[in-house]
């Protein structure tokens, strides 16, 4: 660490010691266990001395670590009684990057919508796509919400023959078999780009 210099640049992969939490701040890209700062991404270390902090500029095509407060995108495929299971595809304002990490999500009922869900099965199915907030990263997978207007499915596909569920006289039907759907949809169905 230079003494004289605002800022040191070197080449650091996930784990490398970075310095001590009495010296730095944990930025982007870097975490705190047991006193000491870490890496969590391949990239460049970024020790900025005016601010105190120490964080890693990725050089990889893959996204920053998802933390709570964070949009992502993903694909409901397993809906269960009280959850719905997710895959994660990408980050928000990351499409075109790789997720780096846990890829696993759920969303409960509770965490479903502003008003009273009942059952989580009539909010979303297999193969729907949604936008959701990250609500936490603790755990085996990630916790996500949809309890917003701007969040929920974004793409919604039938139950019956697959095909992609349209917004006709606010509600979804589908127009291949005129089969028609409820889910929490969001605000911009059918609009939204990854």
């Amino acid at each position: 660490m230079e003494a004289n210099g605002e800022t040191k640049k070197e080449f650091v992969i996930p784990g490398d010691y970075i310095g001590v939490a009495e010296e730095f701040l944990p930025g982007t890209g870097a975490y705190e266990e047991n006193g000491k700062i870490y890496a969590t991404l391949v990239g460049n270390l970024d020790l900025d001395m005016s601010k105190r902090s120490a964080s890693v500029i990725s050089k990889t095509n893959v996204v920053p670590q998802i933390k709570e407060g964070d949009i992502v995108y993903g694909e409901v495929v397993s809906v269960k009684p009280q959850m719905v299971y997710v895959d994660l595809l990408a980050l928000d304002g990351y499409a075109d990057k790789k997720l780096s990490a846990n890829t696993k999500a759920r969303i409960y009922v509770s965490q479903t919508d502003k008003k009273y869900v009942k059952t989580i099965s009539t909010e979303f199915k297999n193969g729907d796509i949604v936008r959701a907030r990250v609500v936490d990263t603790q755990g085996d997978a990630i916790r996500l919400s949809t309890a917003e207007d701007n969040l929920g499915v974004i793409r919604a596909v039938c139950s019956v023959c697959k095909k992609t569920l349209e917004i006709k006289n606010g509600k979804l039907e589908c127009s291949y078999c005129s089969s028609k759907e409820t889910r929490k949809i969001a605000s911009d169905y059918l609009q939204a780009k990854l």
